[in-house]
């Protein structure tokens, strides 16, 4: 009976510590999540890359937003990969690597989505996003 309670003491400690780090760790995956604005599309997102900052935008405080639009083939790829549009071309390579990173579910055999362009705009940003919610 004693060796029980021994054993339990580590595991409570460990549900503790995980309780603790649990809602950082969802608050930096959420705060990632406000960079990307994905346009519409029945395709549910595999890997989802985020694109790094390029320095020398970080070294010149340079922030903007990028749009790729892309096509999704039927394992899930990316196809296509075109800049839409880009507020300074210093993020140009930085989105186009990030779409070519990611992925999406593959379809069933015999599903068939309609191949519409689909449009991802990536936020450069120096300082976190807040939501309006947070503000107040």
């Amino acid at each position: 009976m004693r060796s029980n309670k021994l054993l339990l003491l580590p595991l409570l400690l460990l549900a503790a510590l995980l309780l603790l780090i649990a809602p950082s760790l969802l608050a930096d995956e959420i705060e990632r999540l406000r960079h990307v604005i994905d346009s519409s599309t029945d395709r549910t997102p595999l890997v989802t890359a985020f694109p790094s900052y390029p320095r020398i935008a970080r070294r010149d405080r340079i922030e903007g937003d990028a749009t790729v639009c892309f096509r999704i083939d039927q394992r899930g790829r990316i196809r296509r990969a075109r800049i839409r549009e880009v507020s300074h071309p210093i993020f140009r390579r930085a989105a186009l690597r990030a779409i070519r990173e990611s992925s999406f579910e593959p379809l069933e055999p015999g599903q068939v989505l309609a191949t519409a362009l689909t449009c991802r705009t990536y936020r450069f940003r120096l300082e976190p996003v807040l939501l309006a919610s947070q503000d107040e």
